[in-house]
């Protein structure tokens, strides 16, 4: 199974203003992902971990200091973040497949 990008960042202007961007917020936190620690310039994809079939979100995420608070990386001067990989608890709602596949 090929990755499967659930969120590109080119379309953040169109989610941004669509019921596309509370789904997603949602979709996130039943993954245990903290909508607000994700980047929006970054792509959000699933991918296969095993061949048994097992999968995987993989996105960016903002880093946090002991007090919770997001922090600049001082050698980039940009916010701090790392590449993340969770298992796939919930799948995507089936409309975004839909609007994917319709588009390509």
């Amino acid at each position: 199974m090929a990755d499967e990008t659930v969120y590109d960042a080119d379309t953040w202007p169109v989610v941004a203003c669509s019921e596309r961007l509370p789904e997603l917020r949602d979709w996130l936190r039943a993954n245990g992902i903290d909508p607000g620690d994700v980047p929006v310039h970054e792509d959000i994809t699933i991918e296969p971990l095993t061949l048994g079939g097992d999968r995987a979100i993989r996105f960016t995420a903002h880093l946090r200091n002991a007090d919770g608070c997001k922090y600049l990386d001082e050698a980039t001067g940009e916010a701090a973040q790392e590449e993340r990989t969770v298992p796939l608890v919930v799948e995507p709602p089936p409309q975004w497949r839909t609007e994917k596949e319709n588009d390509g």
